[in-house]
């Protein structure tokens, strides 16, 4: 894709995070939020078009992104992941992997994607069930993660979860070791896991 298509879908990435404004679970967010939240979406659009170029990755991913900012801003400012959003994403997402699917005449791919939801969706349960510390939205967001990373391999759900789990670990250590954070304060993990699938999906360690 060339820099002004880029720039175009960028712009797009943007005006529609603004857009969803108009749901009810992202109306508490202030007015600086909402501009991280477009910058954010505008600059994972053109990563997504760099990336995959045209065809239905490009759909997917920009989907996939345009519901994870917000979800993640939302838990990095008020610690929570509204379940409306991911449900949101997964219909959203799951429809294009389907529509993908359709014109490949290849149902691989879509396979992998409900398993590694439904896979990543149960070892989060798991860990929630038997440790405790994760909540009921981030064993959601799994899924949601799952079935993002599963559309490119299963290595791609390895990898993704991995990144996000150190990523969130290299912050908290961090926010500890320059007094930001008490040993015992809780941290929003959304935005790292978020973070750390996407780096995968654009750092081409999918495969």
């Amino acid at each position: 894709m060339n820099p002004l298509l880029l720039t175009g879908w960028a712009a797009a990435g943007a005006g529609l995070a603004l857009g969803l404004r108009v749901l009810p679970p992202t109306r508490a967010l202030g007015a600086r939020e909402w501009v991280t939240s477009a910058v954010l979406t505008a600059a994972l659009f053109a990563a997504v078009g760099w990336r995959f170029g045209w065809g239905i990755d490009l759909v997917a991913y920009s989907t996939f992104s345009l519901v994870l900012v917000p979800l993640a801003v939302l838990d990095f400012v008020e610690q929570r992941l509204p379940s409306v959003l991911i449900l949101v994403g997964l219909l959203a997402l799951g429809a294009v992997f389907g529509v993908g699917a359709v014109l490949a005449a290849d149902y691989a791919d879509l396979l992998r994607a409900l398993a590694g939801m439904a896979v990543l969706d149960l070892a989060y349960l798991v860990l929630a069930l038997a440790l405790g510390g994760l909540g009921a939205g981030d064993v959601k967001l799994a899924g949601l993660l799952g079935l993002a990373l599963g559309w490119q391999s299963w290595t791609a759900i390895m990898v993704g979860t991995v990144a996000g789990w150190l990523l969130a670990a290299v912050a908290r250590l961090v926010l500890r070791a320059t007094g930001r954070m008490s040993h015992d304060a809780p941290m929003p993990l959304g935005p790292y896991l978020a973070l750390g699938a996407f780096v995968t999906i654009l750092g081409g360690l999918a495969h």
